[in-house]
């Protein structure tokens, strides 16, 4: 029986045709895809051990950069003035060693390094601090080598 003028509908004992693209029952579907091959491990382990090696290398690179920076220093290291406000640790030895650590003296303001800091430490001929402006910092009381 059909109908017309109103919407059709298939008749719902016949078969429903295949569809485009559509596997039907029993027959294989379209051809899959090759797999993406497997990245290899050794690959891996190259690219990381580069990244390791590369990141070694900036760490190393920094550690020289500021291993002589006058807040490294200790107490007995030699110093010398490097500019207006910043010293640099050299060798006692030799002749640019015009300063000596007589005391470190940590968490200490700018304005406490200046009034009090060295106090104690006679043989204190100057002081260096170094630290972030308005926070506490590092002091080094230092005394004249004779150089």
């Amino acid at each position: 029986m059909t109908q017309t003028g109103g919407p059709q509908y298939p008749d719902p004992t016949r078969p429903v045709p295949p569809q485009a693209g559509m596997p039907q029952a029993g027959m294989p579907g379209p051809p899959q895809p090759p797999a993406a091959p497997k990245k290899s491990k050794r690959r891996q382990k190259i690219v990381l051990t580069v990244f390791l090696i590369v990141v070694a290398g900036i760490l190393a690179l920094v550690w020289v950069a500021t291993r002589s920076n006058g807040e490294n220093a200790q107490v007995g290291n030699c110093v010398t003035e490097s500019g207006e406000n910043y010293v640099k640790i050299v060798d006692c030895g030799t002749p640019e060693a015009t300063l000596k650590v007589v005391a470190r003296v940590e968490d200490k303001t700018q304005i406490e390094a200046q009034i009090s800091a060295c106090t104690p430490y006679p043989d204190a001929d100057s002081v260096f601090w170094e630290g972030k402006e308005g926070e506490t910092g590092v002091v080094l009381c230092l005394a004249k080598t004779g150089k």
